[in-house]
């Protein structure tokens, strides 16, 4: 029987997640709770259901079918999550789907009939398919199927984590992986607990035990105003570069995502906002250069 993996959206056409064209599969579940995701939605392993407010036109059908948790309040539809079972019966019969599901549970076979659809276009851009989340890597044995799935049909692969798994998580997907995208959040481990709930240490090990390994890998830096941006940030994370080994092809700061809000809203989740706009291409500029300049390590953004 195929391994099974709750999958929350099957993105194509990407052009951010790796060389070429790319379809980007992301997993849900995560070891980790960084107070600036984008991706709320990937954060639990367990299916939860949107309320999407805007797109509601107030029809009452989710009241007919589930009136313990479905209320209007001063003309306004409620949605109470408290002791939801999750049987989807709101969801089924809402017409304007306002109300969701986070995730689909699919094979690796199913997964694979929607990644081949863009074949054609990995071919003639060097392109191929990344597995992101969410943590993907905490879902080893569904990677490591569907990955060689499409080595077998000469797909390029790539792997976005935050490498807070067990090592031998990345050791089994490793042979039919041909990039890894890894993260570095923050250099303090206190600090990085205190922003994402563990601390680094994990992190740093396993990725400096992949860099060591015949691959290719490419650092994260997510640049989260107030948090990871100073000049003394800039200097713990050239340190904990230099320890790496030659596999690390370059570093790449990402600008800080302030558009994620809404998604906490549709999930009942609390939003953090560090920033009302993103950094200009200056400040990424700058700091690439200085960081580039302590470790001899090529820096983009």
């Amino acid at each position: 029987m195929s391994v099974k993996a709750n999958i929350t959206n099957i993105a194509r056409c990407s052009l951010h997640d790796g060389p070429g064209v790319r379809t980007v599969v992301y997993l849900k579940g995560c070891g980790l709770r960084c107070k600036w995701c984008h991706n709320p939605e990937t954060l639990s392993f367990s299916n939860q259901i949107i309320y999407n407010s805007n797109k509601c036109i107030k029809c009452g059908k989710c009241i007919e079918v589930c009136p313990e948790h479905h209320t209007i309040r001063e003309n306004e539809m409620m949605f109470n999550r408290e002791g939801c079972e999750l049987c989807g019966k709101c969801v089924d019969i809402c017409p304007a789907s306002a109300l969701s599901f986070t995730s689909k549970e699919m094979t690796c076979e199913e997964v694979f009939s929607e990644i081949i659809k863009d074949g054609h276009y990995y071919k003639s851009s060097g392109g191929g398919v990344t597995f992101s989340g969410g943590e993907c890597l905490l879902n080893p044995e569904f990677i490591e199927e569907l990955s060689k799935m499409c080595k077998e049909n000469g797909i390029h692969t790539a792997v976005e984590s935050a490498f807070y798994v067990p090592f031998e998580n990345a050791e089994k997907v490793f042979p039919y992986i041909d990039l890894f995208f890894a993260d570095l959040k923050i250099p303090d481990s206190v600090k990085h607990k205190e922003y994402t709930g563990k601390d680094n240490t994990l992190i740093i090990e396993n990725i400096r035990r992949l860099s060591n390994m015949n691959t290719e890998i490419i650092i994260r830096i997510p640049l989260i105003p107030g948090v990871n941006d100073s000049d003394e940030d800039i200097t713990a994370f050239s340190e904990i570069l230099k320890t790496f080994g030659k596999s690390v092809k370059y570093v790449e700061v990402l600008k800080y995502n302030n558009l994620a809000s809404s998604k906490y809203d549709i999930l009942d989740m609390e939003y953090t906002s560090f920033a009302d706009e993103t950094q200009i291409d200056e400040v990424l500029d700058k700091y690439c250069n200085k960081l580039s300049d302590k470790t001899g390590i090529k820096c983009m953004f």
